[in-house]
């Protein structure tokens, strides 16, 4: 698989000793653990049973509570951690990536199924997750995208209508006057039938998990997008201390206990009313 590597917390024989015995490992205050716990069910009710896709770093810790918690659930959506990260578009924009560029960074998001020709044709929807400030990070990929069904003559009118967008967003007071990103996207037009749906979370926890977290996978930037090393570097300290917080999130989520509290988290969600959501809680709920 192209793109940085990412250790599978799922087969430990991968971490051999790097989470044992971790300097300032601390598992998350129990406010943040709710919010993470809160914002998955949602994310899962929100998605409809589409595939999801965890943009970039900062939904690290989603991505691995989730698929703790999904692990050997029959039929439960597949998970990916997309690596991306190009929050600017300059001038000439995505089309004026150089194409030894673009060629490691389409392979890089191809291998996590974000290939033109098999969104369109794939049997689930995708839902691109990230947190959203201004929609920056959001307008690059869907350009990226958009170039790739380009090049490879893929129908984008198909590809698009399989696409969802969740947004992770700062919670403010809700009123005529507040601020939704979509509202201020010109590039919103290249996407017309994608839903978008956001969900709210308290600005501690969007700060942490954004900006002040440490993060398991290297940030794979413009710098990175040709490089032809492979396997994965030894962690430094802070890596081993994300490695260490994706395992207790893992384990956390694979427990009975947890699959239950998850469930009966979706289950109160409004989205229960869809046939997919009310499947995905009875699984939970036998698993």
């Amino acid at each position: 698989m192209t793109g940085p590597f990412r250790w599978n917390f799922d087969k430990r024989e991968q971490l051999g000793s790097w989470i044992e015995d971790v300097a300032d490992f601390h598992p998350p205050h129990p406010e943040d653990l709710e919010s993470l716990r809160t914002i998955s069910a949602r994310i899962l009710a929100m998605s409809d049973g589409a595939s999801l896709a965890f943009i970039g770093r900062s939904p690290e810790n989603f991505y691995d509570y989730l698929s703790g918690c999904l692990d050997g659930v029959g039929e439960a959506p597949p998970l990916t951690l997309v690596p991306f990260s190009m929050r600017w578009i300059g001038e000439g924009e995505a089309a004026a990536i150089p194409a030894h560029k673009f060629e490691g960074l389409k392979a890089a998001l191809a291998s996590r199924g974000l290939d033109p020709a098999a969104i369109a044709a794939g049997k689930r929807p995708v839902a691109l997750v990230d947190m959203i400030a201004y929609g920056g990070t959001m307008e690059a990929l869907i350009k990226v995208l958009h170039r790739m069904a380009g090049e490879s003559g893929t129908d984008w009118t198909a590809v698009q209508r399989r696409l969802k967008i969740i947004g992770l967003r700062v919670r403010t007071k809700n009123s005529p006057n507040t601020w939704r990103w979509q509202q201020h996207q010109r590039w919103l037009d290249l996407i017309p039938d994608t839903v978008i749906k956001n969900i709210s979370a308290p600005p501690g926890f969007i700060f942490l998990i954004a900006n002040s977290e440490e993060k398991v996978t290297r940030s794979f930037h413009y710098g990175r997008w040709d490089s032809e090393a492979a396997g994965a570097e030894p962690p430094d300290e802070a890596q081993r201390r994300a490695m260490a917080l994706a395992a207790w999130l893992y384990d956390l989520g694979h427990t009975r206990e947890e699959r239950h509290r998850l469930s009966r988290l979706i289950a109160a969600c409004p989205e229960m009313k869809q046939a997919a959501t009310r499947a995905l809680v009875s699984r939970l709920r036998r698993g």
